[in-house]
């Protein structure tokens, strides 16, 4: 039967191809969307491993990713350890790597940390090679992967990083998330780096954040619950409330991705309607001589709806290979800038070929029934 159904669309080759390509266009869309959600949700989920891995402490009126210019007093570390159940507060403090935007995803930062007390910090992100920071490392850094590319340097190599040169004596396997782009000094460096860069804002040793680290079988709910009441001045972030932040960021693209989807279920259905509709007129009288030597319901039944499938499956494998294309051209155009914009998942491959066929069949359901209701003598009867 395939072979036959393929007969018949190559003799409406030009209707055919047509309403392929009306799909081609949707699923083209949906695929390079896609792509740029499968990147931004390994983002996300990069981001939650990372900051849902601790309780975050910033100052009052700002955010997980900022939003204020106030700063935290050192002390603040200090009152936070005492808290029964923090194992430890680590003060941290951060700075842009480079005064130009790095395009998507997150900036680019150079990230100091409390050396004395930031073991278990560093060790929340797996490294790849050489060792994490610690204790007397200043002017030495551990380097995200993606920032270990772009500045092409190994173990033991020397970065510049706002005209100061740092060791390497470490890169951290890649996250596919914002820590892929931070070098992470000394406290003490990154605060010098910030006096250096803003000469003219004078700054005591004050904290952008601090990182606290719960003891072993403590809740870090609970705990962060008696931080904020026992601590003032400040904003406490538990680990659910950071996840729930950091979703936020997804949930646009992902009504922008089903945006497509309607609308390609939309333009598409309706070209395979018109498409079959104009294809069981055309065909009336073959159906009828083929009702009238014994074909039975259902086959005629699954003729039709096996061809409107095929041309929804057709216009998603050409979709989604249009789609492909662009991504890879668009991945290699920012590929310089060490910036990937687009992922492409076994989901963002396989899931807009299969949407564009069962597209293709509910489409081709009515046309379908109606061709297979025909009655023969009828059927024969129309010009």
């Amino acid at each position: 039967m395939l072979v036959y159904v393929l007969r018949n669309m190559w003799r409406r080759r030009a209707r055919a191809l047509l309403t392929v390509l009306g799909i081609v266009v949707g699923i083209f869309a949906l695929t390079v969307l896609g792509a740029l959600s499968a990147r931004l949700n390994q983002q996300v989920r990069g981001a939650e491993t990372w900051f849902t891995s601790k309780i975050s402490v910033v100052p009052s009126g700002s955010g997980l990713f900022g939003g204020s210019d106030r700063y935290l007093e050192l002390s603040k570390a200090d009152e936070i350890e005492a808290v029964p159940g923090v194992k430890s507060a680590v003060a941290g403090f951060g700075l842009l790597l480079s005064d130009q935007s790095t395009g998507f995803g997150a900036p680019e930062l150079i990230v100091g940390t409390e050396l004395s007390k930031a073991q278990d910090l560093l060790n929340l992100i797996d490294l790849d090679r050489g060792r994490i920071l610690r204790e007397g490392d200043e002017g030495r850094v551990v380097l995200g992967s993606t920032l270990a590319e772009k500045f092409e340097v190994e173990i033991g190599d020397a970065v510049e990083l706002r005209g100061r040169d740092f060791e390497v004596v470490g890169i951290y396997a890649p996250t596919l998330s914002a820590p892929d782009g931070f070098a992470f000094v000394s406290y003490r460096d990154a605060l010098d780096l910030f006096r250096e860069v803003n000469p003219y804002f004078q700054v005591r040793d004050i904290a952008a954040t601090i990182d606290v680290i719960p003891e072993e079988g403590v809740d870090a709910e609970e705990l962060a619950a008696r931080i904020e009441e026992g601590v003032g001045g400040i904003k406490v972030i538990s680990p659910s409330e950071a996840r729930k932040q950091i979703s936020q960021f997804s949930l646009i693209f992902n009504a922008i991705l089903l945006g497509i989807g309607f609308i390609a279920l939309v333009v598409g259905g309706l070209s395979i309607i018109n498409t079959m509709i104009m294809s069981v007129s055309e065909r009336t009288r073959e159906i009828g001589l083929k009702k009238a030597i014994g074909a039975e319901t259902g086959s005629v039944l699954a003729e039709y709806l096996l061809e409107s499938a095929m041309i929804g499956f057709f216009g998603g494998v050409l979709g989604v290979l249009a789609g492909l294309i662009a991504v890879r051209f668009l991945n290699g155009a920012t590929s310089s800038s060490q910036v990937t914009v687009f992922s492409v998942t076994p989901m963002v491959v396989v899931g807009p070929v299969v949407f564009a066929t069962f597209l293709g069949t509910a489409a081709g359901l009515f046309p379908a029934f109606r061709a297979a209701r025909l009655k023969p003598i009828e059927a024969l009867r129309e010009d």
